[in-house]
């Protein structure tokens, strides 16, 4: 009878080489524990792409899609914010306005003046407003302000209405500067373009855009009694003369009071585009889901099996070890004894 031994160098290769071998398919085997995902996925694919592709395609297309969707949510409620801050401006001035007008002290009306300033000022940096570094209500001029400062609006109607006695007259030019085509308020009141913002992409099927501007009428009518109002702040306006600095501000309060019902409608307007944007939300999160799926479906292992393959696999490498141990110990002087 024939024997053929394997020499120590072998036999120490040969245990080596099942020892990596155990090791890295331990490695596979804990990641799809882990994971739940195959390791291998051409083998489990058997080479074909194809479907996977178009599913992570998917994926990272939903991903660009989610983040147009958050930045749209915040951009409405940006602007939302805004049409609220100024629809309270005219809301509280109209009332002090029309107080004003029934006062005789020259004090109270310079008092009011200066609070209509502020809030013409407060109303202007909310109209400035960004989000993502772009301008909600300059149209596609994004990288600018919407509006000149505050300040800067109310000194170019002050000059326009210099020297003017009557409150209506004030009125009817405060009018013309805010209303006239290529008038004041055009030329170096709003800083924005004439050209909306494009739209924007939220899914496959759905773009919104957002094209509310500080130049839209309901925006300009209660900006231009916002100023009429701050012109009571200087105590030089129509001469002097109480009694039509009285009538001004009566006349502007009543206007206010009127207008300021104007943003309700674009209020309204942005709040469908914040439900619409939330509706796409909702979808793109449920083709988001399904897309998932179908990759979980390709790539996914049965847990079970694969733990049961962990631990046999565990088991044949502790065995090695004990084999290795063993054989380390063996010696001639041993076996004589």
């Amino acid at each position: 009878m024939s024997f053929i031994s394997i020499g120590d160098l072998s036999r120490g290769y040969a245990l080596r080489t099942q020892n990596a071998e155990i090791k890295a398919r331990l490695s596979r085997l804990g990641q799809e524990v882990s994971t739940g995902l195959t390791a291998d996925p051409a083998a489990r694919l058997r080479g074909d792409f194809r479907a996977l592709g178009a599913v992570e395609r998917g994926l990272k297309v939903m991903d660009s899609y989610d983040l147009a969707t958050k930045e749209a949510a915040f951009a409405t409620e940006a602007m939302q914010h805004a049409l609220g801050q100024m629809n309270e401006a005219a809301k509280k001035l109209s009332g002090d306005l029309i107080s004003a007008g029934n006062v005789l002290s020259a004090q109270s009306v310079n008092l009011i003046g200066a609070e209509a300033k502020g809030w013409l000022d407060m109303s202007v940096a909310a109209l400035n407003i960004q989000a993502g570094g772009r301008t909600l209500f300059a149209g596609a001029a994004t990288h600018g302000p919407a509006l000149a400062s505050g300040a800067d609006i109310l000194n170019a109607v002050k000059t326009a209405v210099a020297g003017m006695t009557s409150f209506q007259d004030v009125l009817d030019e405060v009018d013309n500067w805010f209303d006239t085509p290529g008038g004041g308020f055009e030329t170096s009141g709003y800083l924005g373009s004439s050209i909306p913002v494009g739209p924007v992409r939220l899914n496959d099927r759905s773009s919104l855009t957002l094209d509310v501007t500080a130049s839209d009428p309901n925006i300009r009518t209660v900006l231009k009694d916002l100023v009429a109002g701050a012109l009571l702040s200087d105590s030089t306006l129509l001469g002097g003369d109480v009694l039509q600095r009285r009538a001004l501000a009566s006349a502007v309060g009543e206007r206010l009071l009127t207008n300021s019902g104007n943003l309700i409608s674009l209020q309204s307007e942005v709040g469908t585009a914040q439900a619409r944007i939330e509706t796409i939300r909702t979808e793109n999160s449920a083709s988001r889901q399904m897309l998932e799926f179908a990759r979980l479906d390709m790539l996914a292992v049965d847990p079970y099996e694969t733990a049961t393959e962990l631990k046999a696999a565990e088991t044949q490498l502790e065995t090695i070890y004990a084999i290795t141990a063993r054989l380390s110990r063996l010696s001639l002087v041993n076996y004589l004894r």
